[in-house]
C-alpha cells in the first residue's frame, strides 16, 4: 500500500504541475506555460515505478497539452508554427529549454541595446519609470499578456511609450521590406493596446506588403469594428476587397 501511494503521489505532482501549464495559458501568460510546461516534462521523464493507468493518463494529457500550446495564437505570434511529436518528451523537453533560454538572452540584449534606450527615451524617465518600462518590454516579449495588462492599467503613460516604440519598430521593419517582422511587432503593440484601430491599419498594411489577403481582411475588420468612422481604414477595406495578387 505504501509503495502505491508512493507511486501516486509523482504521478499527482506531475500532474498538478500540468494543471499550472493549463492555467497560465488560459490566463494568457505564455512564458509561464511554457516554463511549467518544462517542469511537467522534467517531472514525468523523471518519475519511476509509476503505475501503468497514470502512465497513460499522464502520457495522453501531455500530449494534448503540447498539440494545443502549439496552435495557440500567442505562441504562433512568437515562434511560429511548431509541431511537437507525440510520446517523444525529452525531445520535446530539450527544445522547450532552448526555447526559453534563447527568448531570455534576446530579452537581455535587447534590453541593454543602445537603440532601446534611445527609442523609448529612458534617460528622460527616473529609476523606478525606467525599471517598470523595461518590466513591460520583458513581459511582452515573453507573451505574459495577462500580467501586462495589469502593468498598462497602473501606468497608462509607460504603456504609451511602449506600445509607441513597437509600433515604430514595426513601421522601420515594414519600410524595410521585412513585413512578417513587422507584423510581429505591430501584434506586440497590440498587447499593450488591444483597442488600437491605428494598430490594426497598420497590421493589414503589413499583410497586404507580405500577400496575406485574409490576414489583411481581419486585420483591417477589427480596425473598423473598434472604430467604424475610421476613413483610412473603411479606404484599405475597399482597396482589399478589390485586390488581386499577383
Amino acid at each position: 500500500m505504501e509503495i502505491e501511494v508512493a507511486k501516486k503521489g509523482g504521478a499527482v505532482e506531475t500532474m498538478r504541475k500540468l494543471d499550472q501549464s493549463r492555467k497560465h495559458l488560459r490566463d494568457g501568460n505564455l512564458f509561464s506555460a511554457l516554463v511549467a510546461l518544462r517542469e511537467t516534462l522534467e517531472l514525468f521523464i523523471g518519475l519511476r515505478d509509476i503505475l501503468p493507468n497514470d502512465t497513460n493518463r499522464l502520457t495522453n494529457a501531455i500530449n494534448d497539452f503540447q498539440q494545443k500550446i502549439a496552435l495557440s495564437r500567442e505562441f504562433q505570434d512568437l515562434y511560429g508554427r511548431v509541431h511537437f511529436r507525440d510520446n517523444d518528451f525529452s525531445t520535446s523537453l530539450d527544445f522547450l529549454g532552448q526555447l526559453i533560454s534563447i527568448k531570455e538572452d534576446e530579452i537581455a540584449d535587447m534590453l541593454q541595446n543602445d537603440d532601446f534606450h534611445t527609442t523609448l527615451i529612458l534617460n528622460k524617465l527616473d529609476s523606478e519609470d525606467q525599471k517598470t518600462a523595461r518590466l513591460m518590454v520583458s513581459l511582452v516579449e515573453r507573451g505574459e499578456q495577462a500580467a501586462i495588462k495589469t502593468l498598462v492599467q497602473e501606468n497608462d503613460d509607460l504603456a504609451s511609450l511602449v506600445m509607441a516604440y513597437y509600433n515604430d519598430t514595426g513601421i522601420g521593419l515594414r519600410a524595410s521590406g521585412n513585413f512578417e517582422k513587422a507584423s510581429t511587432e505591430y501584434k506586440k503593440a497590440l498587447t499593450i493596446s488591444p483597442m488600437d484601430e491605428h494598430l490594426y491599419y497598420n497590421l493589414a498594411r503589413a499583410y497586404i506588403e507580405a500577400g496575406l489577403k485574409k490576414d489583411a481582411e481581419t486585420a483591417v475588420g477589427q480596425a473598423l469594428f473598434l472604430n467604424p468612422d475610421f476613413h483610412e481604414g473603411r479606404k484599405l477595406q475597399r482597396y482589399i476587397a478589390n485586390w488581386t495578387k499577383d
